[in-house]
């Protein structure tokens, strides 16, 4: 009986250790499941960060850039209200100017004063440009809506139609941006050369 007992016991004993072993295989099994998931779960977290440091410093690149634009444009357009004003004082040189006969002018009694004026004239449109104010040329060129205002149409028949024959009132940009259109008189064909076209092109697509 102890004998039988002895051989129930070693029996239950090794099957104990069987069930034990394989708890323990399963346990492994468990264990390195759940630790690729962590590392699964690691590297996409990691992904996450990268692109969210990418987009952060693409951010901050834009930000930059954005910062240098608008200082370069406030020291290039700040002054953009002082040179309005500045430009109206050329506009009245100009007039005092213009408004001197040449018979005036030979006179010697004022002719320094004359001179006097033309040197003003002068150190004004340099100093426009030296601070990036250009006159608009107008006079001979194509009319041009974004640097020119036309004012009136002047019939001519000895240029293209819509060329500038007038200059009113002079216009400047501030660099690359219009600070006045120049207000201009604009030449079209008269009246009578348009009825002779008109005439001509009717003819013409009768025969």
């Amino acid at each position: 009986m102890e004998e039988e007992k002895k051989y129930k016991d070693q029996a239950q004993q090794e099957e104990d250790f069987t069930e034990d072993q394989e708890t323990n295989v399963n346990d492994v099994d468990e264990n390195s499941d759940t630790n690729e998931d962590e590392i699964q779960r690691l590297k996409e977290e990691i992904e996450s960060l990268k692109d969210q440091r990418l987009r952060a410093v693409a951010e901050l690149e834009n930000l930059r850039k954005r910062a240098e634009k608008d200082q370069s444009d406030a020291l290039k357009y700040g002054i953009a209200n002082f040179a309005k004003e500045i430009i109206n004082i050329g506009d009245n040189i100009e007039r005092a100017k213009s408004s001197i006969s040449e018979e005036v002018r030979s006179n010697e009694s004022i002719k320094s004063v004359v001179d006097g004026l033309d040197l003003i004239a002068q150190s004004t449109m340099a100093t426009f440009e030296k601070i990036g104010i250009k006159k608009i040329e107008s006079i001979n060129q194509k009319f041009d809506h974004n640097l020119h205002q036309a004012m009136m149409e002047i019939e001519k028949n000895d240029c293209e139609p819509g060329t500038i024959v007038q200059e009113l009132i002079p216009g400047y940009t501030l660099h690359d941006r219009l600070l006045r259109p120049a207000m201009v008189g604009v030449s079209k064909k008269s009246q009578e050369n348009q009825d002779d076209k008109a005439i001509k092109e009717e003819e013409k697509s009768e025969k």
